[in-house]
């Protein structure tokens, strides 16, 4: 194997490791983020805890004509200026909450 075939396979496999580590972030409680990225910094919050958080935010995310999500969800929020619904279960963690609040200041940060 040449050196620079080592070389290439190294890089890539350092830039899809990088890639999977940031990616994975928003997944990890303990991640700092960048809170100077602000959709609004003022906002009103709605809770929902719901029985069947797959089935609430599939209808929800319907009925805004976002088309759903198509993979297993834990909790979801939709925000439309400073306005905010949060829907978890009746048992979350703090995580999933914190999570889609995040959210309802960020957007669509991930």
């Amino acid at each position: 194997m040449t050196l620079f075939i080592k070389k290439l396979i190294l890089v890539s496999a350092f830039g899809l490791a990088t890639t999977q580590a940031l990616a994975q972030d928003w997944k990890n409680p303990e991640a700092k983020f960048d809170a100077s990225k602000l959709m609004t910094s003022k906002t009103t919050i709605s809770w929902f805890r719901v029985d069947n958080v797959q089935a609430t935010c599939e209808k929800e995310s319907r009925k805004r004509g976002l088309g759903g999500f198509g993979y297993a969800i834990s909790a979801c929020s939709f925000w439309n200026g400073n306005d905010c619904q949060i829907y978890t279960g009746k048992k979350t963690t703090m995580h999933e909450l914190g999570h889609e609040t995040r959210h309802c200041f960020q957007g669509n940060f991930h």
